[in-house]
């Protein structure tokens, strides 16, 4: 194989936006992220047990990761050419292969949901490939992240021939590979760091997809549901959590992650895996609050525990960026917030659907508006 020599890699651009093909990408997963809260949403027997939740969760890692796989490569890299585009554009339809089979991904629909999760990560692996044989200069870490990727792939491509529990252990497998290969290789990765304004950007673009599945919860909520004053109440009041979480969300956003160094940036790429499935889990809480079809504590603990999912690593990304100063009273309140939404979960089951959603509502609404005034991450980090 010989060298592209015409390969510009666009690592140094200051200013970096999203791409239209970038956006694009993105409109796929908008589809597999809505048939994996379908799950949730629309639950297949009235009731959300741990496995349910636990199938969930796993079936989510998968296309976070494939979607955050290409996401870091057009960060550090993207020379957004024709072969780049080419190799994106297939991607996406790996990803739609995806999404065909996720709904039974932990059954008849393995095989495929599997091809397609190798299809994505192999074509992944070309790109890097690109870089090696491009970029001298780059090939320490392109190197690295062509191996460590390729043999997650297989582990998922191996997974195809055999049967459960196997296949799953597999997955299992292929995943922790490719999680270990970013975390191994970060003094590598410091030498050419996340962007420091595209990164946070493109991490608010999924979270804005995830928010609209939950817009979308309350909307198939009200479609399905008797227009009764409980029915609306929840929906008003779902819409005014999502629009809270929303509000501090992006506003902190802004203030705590555009514009910082990031180096590898791993703990904000990681820890936004459970904002995500936090994000969906909230949805799923909103709906089944206006159209109750699961056990009504259950309602309460997808609301509550799933805006505590959503909450904590947040805390965390932000609270490390903190002076010592600001972080004592940062600290203070969000375990105050974060033990009253725990209670409140805990109390559910005899507050019932909508009061649960009224209070957790008014109780965030009242937290973004205190941060609002003293700032949850009060002026520029330091």
């Amino acid at each position: 194989m010989t060298a592209e020599p015409h390969l510009t890699l666009r690592t140094k651009v200051g200013g970096r936006k999203a791409t239209w093909l970038e956006l694009f990408y993105d409109l796929i997963y908008v589809i597999v992220i809505a048939k994996l809260a379908h799950h949730l949403t629309n639950p297949p027997h009235p009731e959300i047990s741990i496995a349910d939740y636990a199938t969930f969760v796993a079936l989510f890692v998968p296309v976070w990761w494939a979607w955050t796989g290409h996401t870091l490569f057009a960060n550090r890299f993207d020379p957004d050419d024709g072969p780049h585009r080419l190799l994106t554009l297939a991607q996406m339809f790996g990803a739609i292969v995806m999404a065909i089979f996720i709904e039974d991904a932990i059954g008849a629909g393995a095989v495929g949901f599997a091809v397609g999760y190798v299809l994505v990560r192999v074509l992944l692996v070309a790109m890097y490939a690109r870089v090696y044989l491009s970029a001298p200069e780059l090939r320490g870490v392109a190197g690295r992240f062509m191996a460590g990727f390729s043999i997650g792939a297989a582990f998922w491509l191996a997974s195809v021939f055999v049967d459960p529990p196997i296949r799953y252990l597999l997955w299992a497998l292929g995943l922790a590979v490719d999680f270990a290969t970013p975390w191994l290789s970060q003094r590598l990765l410091a030498k050419v760091s996340v962007h420091k304004s595209h990164l946070p950007e493109r991490l608010g673009l999924l979270a804005i997809i995830v928010l609209g599945e939950s817009v979308l919860s309350i909307v198939d909520g009200l479609d399905g549901a008797q227009w009764s004053a409980n029915a609306v109440l929840a929906a008003v009041a779902g819409f005014v959590l999502l629009a809270s979480i929303w509000w501090l969300y992006f506003e902190s956003l802004e203030r705590s992650l555009m514009g910082q160094a990031f180096t590898s940036g791993q703990l904000t790429i990681y820890g936004h895996l459970p904002v995500y499935i936090g994000l969906v889990t909230v949805a799923a809480g909103i709906r089944q609050a206006i159209v109750p079809g699961i056990p009504v504590a259950e309602i309460g603990w997808l609301i509550c525990g799933g805006l505590l999912v959503f909450l904590l690593p947040l805390q965390v990304i932000h609270g490390i960026r903190l002076s010592r100063a600001r972080l004592i009273g940062f600290l203070a309140r969000n375990v105050v917030l974060d033990i009253v939404i725990f209670g409140l979960g805990a109390v559910s089951a005899k507050v019932g659907p909508p009061g649960t959603m009224v209070a957790i509502s008014a109780i965030y609404l009242g937290y973004v508006a205190l941060e609002s005034r003293i700032g949850l991450v009060a002026g520029e980090p330091d």
